[in-house]
């Protein structure tokens, strides 16, 4: 499979960078789809998913900064 890189991402010891044009077996590529990190060649792009609503609310957390040395 043929795929262009939407993003720059690692998959093991193979970087791969935004815009590169790679062959990669049909399983690999398939995975960097579906992820959304290349676009198959020729293939028409999928529309990127929209993020949901985002929070950083954050409820009931304790930072335990305390010494307990004796």
């Amino acid at each position: 499979m043929k795929i262009t890189c939407l993003t720059t991402f690692l998959d093991g010891r193979d970087r791969f960078e935004k815009d590169d044009v790679r062959t990669v077996d049909d399983e690999r590529g398939a995975y960097f789809v579906s992820n959304g990190w290349a676009a198959e060649v020729g293939a028409e792009a999928a529309p990127a998913p929209a993020a949901g609503p985002v929070s950083l609310d954050i409820h009931d957390s304790t930072i335990g900064v305390e010494d307990n040395h004796g």
